[in-house]
């Protein structure tokens, strides 16, 4: 039986389990907007007075939930605003179907206003575009656009759609869903297994892919089997490998200079699910020292021997790949081995970490505040089960070095660099999980970008405790300045000292200055208790 194409839209919506549209309409989505009206089953439309809170609030969702968020974006002008969204997306590969409106198909020739080349403007940011001109294609469209959307490399897919298709009095099939492939594990573990048994020091860098595809676990079994000391990958989007871990030995830093000298006293590396080791700063050579031996394991078969040569390449779903892993290595590493290993590195670890904890504390002061001092403030303040969303640029370093934390999905970022990503984000995670408390630590820079996102927490009553670290200025790019030798202070970086307790209230949000970094780790401390959002101001040195 066929369908008019909007409820059409809406019945594979529901199919696919979305429950919430997040958007920011115009008159091209009217349509639309009246589907939701007449639906009683429809989603729960989450308004953002800008695209770029909008899709960063969807980016936080299908994050949280596992499952491809849906995106309204209005026309060519709200496509242009959501464009650094899709970008983060598509660098983080969060699965996003987003679909525009576009002008009515009547009169497009005129170039009327609003009009554009959606799909042009879409596709750089995107894995695919669909321009949707016959509304018998919109359906199949669009159950591909979500198959894709979680295909590896997962990430954004756009349709545009005209607003005249949605009204139109004609009926359309509606396809059925095919239900998703099973996860898979890699062919070759055999010889994979062979090659990190034989290691006499074996290392693991933990990509983004373990996260997305909870395999933190897994992963886990894996590093202890063979006594394998795990670093993150460069800038990591996700808690990919539990913190607090005896095997833990940080995060890569995004320069090649710095991981090879990080990865040079190991003969043999395992790098799971990593993006290429996303280098950030240009030095010289490769990122892998000379004669170490390297075993990939990704569920993208392009990312195999992408920008470094894999002595061996397996492809699969990480978590049954890493179960088994761990299997075959038990038959290759004794126990003995693997002890005597965790022991060695937990040792090495834990001195590395205590050195760092008493450079921090020792910061402790009023405000302001050291930026060691106020990562710890939040890293010792942080409630249990507590999931952290994090856009502070350089506080963030020195936070990824001192928190505590071992259940997935409770630390992410976005390595696509676009700013304002962190505000939306914090909203999005905590609609998908009420009652987990959710701390968005955030530079003052990128919370200007996506201060309109706060509209959107007051609105929906995001319980979201948001932690602005306010040194006034650009500090990342300063810092990157002065290692390159530029002289005198850096143009276009001061942004002032600026009262964030005053943007937080024209939103309607409850807002505190840190008075020391004990006040701080209070504050941190009670984001569990919150009803709504909250915002502190931070003043950092």
């Amino acid at each position: 039986m066929g369908r008019h194409p909007a409820p059409a839209l809406l019945d594979i919506l529901r199919g696919e389990g979305v429950d919430r549209v997040f958007g920011n309409p115009g008159t091209t989505e009217l349509p639309f907007l009246a589907a939701l009206v007449d639906n009683e089953e429809a989603p729960e439309y989450v308004l953002g007075v800008h695209e770029g809170a909008v899709v960063s609030m969807a980016d936080g969702y299908a994050r949280a939930t596992g499952r491809p968020a849906f995106v309204s974006l209005h026309i060519a002008a709200g496509l242009a605003n959501g464009l650094i969204g899709l970008l983060n997306a598509r660098r983080s590969r969060t699965p996003l179907v987003v679909m525009a409106g576009q002008q009515d198909r009547r009169h497009l020739q005129q170039d009327p206003m609003l009009s554009g080349d959606l799909v042009a403007l879409a596709a750089p940011a995107v894995k695919a575009t669909y321009d949707i001109q016959h509304a018998r294609d919109l359906p199949l469209a669009l159950r591909r656009a979500f198959a894709l959307a979680v295909r590896p490399p997962a990430g954004p897919v756009f349709l545009s759609v005209p607003m005249d298709l949605l009204a139109e009095d004609t009926e359309v099939d509606v396809p059925a869903r095919t239900p998703p492939l099973r996860p898979t594990p890699a062919g070759g573990l055999d010889r994979a297994a062979v090659l990190l048994g034989a290691a006499a020091r074996p290392v693991i860098v933990a990509g983004d892919g373990v996260g997305r595809e909870d395999a933190m676990a897994a992963l886990v079994r894996t590093a202890e089997t063979c006594g394998a000391p795990v670093h993150h990958q460069p800038m990591a989007d996700h808690l990919d490998f539990p913190t607090t871990h005896p095997l833990y030995a940080g995060m890569l830093p995004p320069r090649h200079d710095a991981i090879r000298t990080a990865l040079a006293p190991y003969d043999t590396v395992l790098i799971a699910g990593a993006h290429a080791f996303t280098p950030h700063h240009y030095s010289p050579g490769p990122a892998l020292p000379p004669g170490i031996t390297v075993v990939q394991l990704d569920s993208d078969p392009d990312e195999i021997g992408r920008n470094f040569p894999a002595d061996h390449g397996v492809v699969g779903a990480l978590r049954p790949s890493l179960d088994r892993l761990a299997e075959l290595l038990r038959e290759r590493v004794s126990e003995r081995t693997a002890k005597i290993r965790v022991l060695r590195a937990c040792d090495r670890h834990t001195v590395e970490r205590e050195r760092a904890e008493a450079a921090a504390r020792a910061a402790y002061s009023p405000a302001p505040l050291a930026p060691w001092a106020a990562a710890h403030a939040v890293a010792r303040g942080l409630p249990p089960g507590a999931a952290v969303v994090e856009e502070a640029i350089t506080v963030g370093l020195l936070l990824r070095r001192l928190v505590h934390l071992d259940r997935p999905g409770s630390y992410t970022h976005t390595v696509g660099g676009g700013l304002g990503w962190g505000i939306g984000a914090a909203v999005g995670r905590a609609l998908a999980e009420p009652g987990r408390p959710v701390v968005a630590v955030l530079g003052d820079g990128c919370a200007l970008f996506g201060l309109q996102g706060l509209w959107s927490a007051a609105r929906y009553a995001a319980p979201v405790l948001f932690v602005v670290m306010s040194n006034g200025a650009y500090r990342t790019l300063q810092n990157t300045y002065e290692a390159m030798g530029g002289n005198g202070p850096c143009p276009g970086t001061e942004l002032g000292r600026l009262d964030f307790t005053q943007a937080a209230r024209f939103f309607g949000i409850d807002a505190v200055r840190a008075e020391s970094a004990d006040h701080l780790r209070e504050l941190v401390g009670r984001a569990g208790e919150l009803a709504g959002p909250m915002l502190v101001d931070v003043p950092l040195r």
